[in-house]
């Protein structure tokens, strides 16, 4: 290798690699562990782009990253060059680098809006989205419509299946795509596993140990183990493996042990905590003008201890991230997210536990998960290693075992692709039938279908020849009664059977299962009066295992016929696009193949477009003032979590509104619609006027929730302004948004 650099770094060679692509013109998937310096070939690919003079579009999963590449390319490029597209953000979005959530990119592509013609490049940081349940089919939406003109540059954790994904990119787009992979980390991991009674250990000995101690207990009531908590993890490593990211998977529990540290603990030096004091003045004023929640982060803080999940203010997020990045957090509790994207490396992460709760069931952390995780710790030019901790409690062991991790059993990417009537209503105005045909037929789904498709009847059909085949070493008694291996066994039934007749006795056996028994006790007799010829052991050891192998052939062919069976066919998504298309023509979105104007509204709105739409086009908003609209709003767009508890507040008259959702779930089933008026009253005061301080007495979400649903609210009026026409509706949407972009819901620090 030639030993490029760029940016006065030396880089590696699958930076080397994935830039010479990029300066060949191609599109490129670039997939590595966490870590190991993704992010410096999307920069280099933002630089040339600027630098003659094009368009380049960023894209990220979340909003927190999305803001994180908008913050750090502002300072690399300046701020006239740098904008940001978030649904409810807009800043300069006619900058020559747009940075957006991917939600945005695809919204642009499936509504062909021209602003993409001079865009020549787009990059999807963090591509494995792509499998996520909720909104993977973002992704591939966004990869199957971007427009051909466009290259591509995706980045990527680790992927199993990189090659499928890229030879489906290739194939869809009709273009070379470059994958360029990494194995190895610059800075290597170490796993380990932690319990009060052994300390750091592997795996193994984790086990062992337990194994051990289970053997040598005299007394079955003893208690074995001592519990293991936080705070001992904490104690064990704090000598020499800080600073360190505790995952947590719950918000609460993230408080709580940052608090429960902080009583034991303090990491920082005088003059440390003056920053740390510093810094809270400079972003929140005057202590008098604090919130509850901003003094115990101060508190905490200046122990060089913290907290960081979704339910935090963005103000306060945004100060705990660069208290960190200055190494003045030595202990950071937090929630997953905090692993997605944003670089923050640390010397070790630690685990809490294992497992999570994924909104339906509590299970073990997948291995992409664990990896992507664990793959925060090592930073690069300080440690010579990186560490990963797992908290256990042997006292569960044997109930809720830890999972052993293997980075070479990654889970394959798979297509999550899920037809919303958003999609349905904009293929419908955009493409032909045949296209649209042709639309799903490029999906990731009907590629993996294919090629799963294809390779299970390759394999069916070489375990067909290989079964009929004569065996090598299989006389012509195989399989029947003149075989001993089929014999034997049967005679000793036979012999069970009649033992257990006789022991019934006359009248028993004259009852159902008597008689049953004695029709069974025949038909072996029948079968087996004959003897088989005597063979020796070595020709009976040769067919036994040919005769076994056969079962598993067997068995493996049930399978597959049972797989290719279970297959979704190719059309499978043109059947749910036509069934859709068919409900809304019901709704009187769709006549005669052409949208008609509800139809037209409903394309350009991405939440709940069937009931936004029913709303505007009945009349309902007029009979509502800006508040109580707002308020409506916000409970269209509100997902609760399982212990959110809302004040009662009559916001506006429910009643019509309910009709309205009957009467599109009557069409379109009980899934088609969701709403949460418990909400409407928190964004309806806000929208009043009232003070933070009185919107969180309205309920008890979490602070960064509350300003979630109003931003979200926000974005849900900025779709409808796309989606009207009406000059008094517009001008009153974007005076109902101006009463909630204010104070703490106001996006600050972009």
């Amino acid at each position: 290798m030639s030993g490029r650099t760029y940016r006065g770094l030396v880089l590696d060679p699958f930076q080397e690699e994935a830039l010479t692509a990029i300066d060949h013109g191609k599109s490129v998937i670039v997939a590595a562990p966490t870590g190991t310096g993704k992010t410096l070939v999307a920069d280099y690919l933002v630089d040339q782009v600027m630098t003659q003079g094009r368009r380049i579009i960023y894209t990220a999963p979340i909003k927190a990253l999305s803001n994180q590449k908008y913050k750090d390319y502002k300072v690399l490029f300046g701020e006239e060059k740098v904008g940001i597209l978030t649904g409810d953000v807009v800043l300069n979005s006619e900058a020559p680098l747009l940075i957006m959530t991917t939600e945005i990119f695809r919204n642009q592509v499936i509504t062909n809006d021209p602003a993409l013609n001079e865009v020549s490049y787009i990059i999807f940081d963090e591509i494995h989205w792509l499998n996520d349940e909720e909104r993977g089919t973002v992704w591939e939406e966004s990869i199957i419509l971007a427009p051909p003109h466009m290259k591509m540059l995706g980045l990527s954790a680790t992927i199993a299946n990189g090659e499928q994904l890229v030879d489906w990119i290739s194939e869809i787009r009709k273009e070379e795509v470059a994958l360029i992979q990494e194995h190895e980390r610059v800075v290597p991991l170490e796993y380990y596993y932690f319990s009060s009674d052994t300390g750091l250990v592997t795996y193994d000995k984790l086990w062992k140990y337990y194994r051990q101690r289970i053997k040598a207990a005299s007394d079955p009531e003893e208690k074995l183990f001592s519990s293991t908590i936080h705070l001992d993890l904490i104690k064990a490593i704090q000598k020499k493996y800080l600073p360190t990211l505790y995952f947590v998977f719950s918000r609460k529990q993230c408080a709580d042990k940052a608090i429960e540290l902080s009583s034991r603990a303090d990491y920082l030096k005088p003059q440390d905590k003056r920053k740390v004091e510093e810094a809270f003045y400079e972003h929140f004023g005057p202590e008098t003008e604090w919130s509850a929640s901003t003094r115990l982060l101060r508190r905490l803080a200046v122990k060089g201890i913290s907290f960081h999940h979704a339910g935090l203010l963005p103000a306060q997020k945004t100060l705990v991230e660069e208290l960190f990045l200055k190494r003045l957090i030595h202990v950071l509790y937090c929630t997953e997210t905090f692993s997605v994207g944003i670089n923050y490396p640390v010397r070790s992460v630690c685990f809490d536990s294992l497992n999570k709760f994924d909104g339906r069931n509590f299970r073990s952390l997948a291995n992409h998960e664990f990896f992507q995780m664990s793959g925060r710790a090592g930073r690069r030019g300080i440690d010579e290693r990186g560490y990963s901790f797992a908290l256990v409690d042997l006292n569960y062991m044997e109930k809720s075992p830890p999972p052993r991790f293997n980075i070479n059993r990654l889970e394959p990417l798979t297509s999550q692709f899920k037809l919303s009537f958003n999609t349905v209503l904009n293929l419908q105005a955009t493409l032909t039938d045949e296209q649209i045909h042709t639309y799903f037929q490029k999906s990731f789904a009907a590629y993996s279908y294919l090629q799963t498709y294809g390779l299970l009847v390759e394999e069916l059909a070489e375990l067909e020849i290989k079964y009929t085949a004569p065996g090598e070493h299989i006389c012509q008694h195989a399989n029947t009664f003149g075989c001993p291996v089929k014999y034997l066994p049967k005679k000793k039934e036979l012999e069970r059977l009649r033992r257990a007749y006789r022991a019934l006795g006359p009248r028993r056996q004259k009852r159902v299962y008597g008689r049953e028994m004695a029709r069974k006790i025949k038909v072996l007799q029948r079968q087996l009066t004959k003897a088989p010829e005597k063979c020796s052991p070595s020709k009976r050891s040769y067919c036994e295992e040919e005769i076994k192998e056969r079962r598993k052939m067997q068995q493996r062919m049930a399978e597959i016929r049972k797989e290719l069976k279970g297959l979704p066919d190719q059309d499978y998504f043109y059947r749910e696009f036509q069934y859709k298309k068919n409900q809304l023509i019901q709704l009187g979105y769709i006549r005669e193949e052409k949208l008609l104007p509800r139809g037209e509204c409903a394309r350009h709105i991405y939440v709940q477009e069937l009931l936004v739409t029913e709303l505007i086009f009945s009349g309902i908003l007029e009979e509502l003032d800006d508040d109580q609209l707002n308020g409506l709003l916000a409970s269209i767009d509100f997902e609760s979590r399982k212990n959110d508890v809302f004040q009662r507040l009559t916001v506006l008259d429910w009643a019509p509104i309910k009709e309205i959702v009957q009467f599109i779930q009557g069409i379109c089933g009980p899934d088609a619609v969701r709403i949460d008026p418990r909400i409407s009253g928190i964004v309806y005061s806000w929208s009043q006027g009232c003070t933070f301080e009185e919107a969180k007495k309205l309920s008890n979400l979490d602070e960064g929730d509350i300003i979630s649903v109003i931003r979200r609210t926000i974005d849900l009026l900025r779709q409808m302004r796309d989606a009207v026409t009406d000059p008094a509706l517009l001008q009153r949407l974007k005076h109902c948004m101006d009463k909630l972009d204010r104070d703490e819901a106001a996006v600050l620090g972009l």
